[in-house]
């Protein structure tokens, strides 16, 4: 069974925010984007706002669908949201799964991220231009 999957991209003066992974069923010791499993019955948007208090304690504002796409390895979708604002202080809430949270300068990622948040620097970065 599968189990889609929502990503948010926290974006602050052209900084992304990832979190490293540990202890992880998928993709471990890897930067990633902040994300979470969309539990039976929710929708994606839901998912997003109950998934990042759960692991960077915030209250998310105002998110936007930037693409949904499938995973290329695993039966899963995953749903990316832009955020902006949030309210509160961005933490890593859930130490156990992940090591440390860290801004990183969209175009000096390191080099140890998911394929997936990979695949979507491309858009992102045209969604930023954009903006300017």
């Amino acid at each position: 069974m599968s189990q889609d999957v929502v990503q948010v991209i926290f974006i602050s003066e052209s900084k992304l925010l990832l979190g490293f992974r540990q202890n992880t069923e998928v993709l471990a010791n890897y930067w990633g984007l902040p994300s979470g499993r969309i539990e039976r019955g929710e929708t994606p948007l839901q998912a997003a706002y109950r998934e990042m208090d759960e692991e960077v304690s915030v209250r998310v504002d105002d998110l936007q669908l930037l693409i949904q796409m499938p995973d290329p390895k695993y039966p899963t979708t995953h749903y990316f949201y832009l955020c902006h604002s949030w309210s509160g202080e961005l933490k890593n809430a859930e130490p156990h799964l992940c090591r440390e949270i860290r801004w990183f300068e969209i175009d000096d990622l390191p080099t140890d991220c998911t394929p997936i948040t990979y695949s979507i620097l491309p858009l992102l970065k045209r969604y930023l231009k954009g903006l300017e």
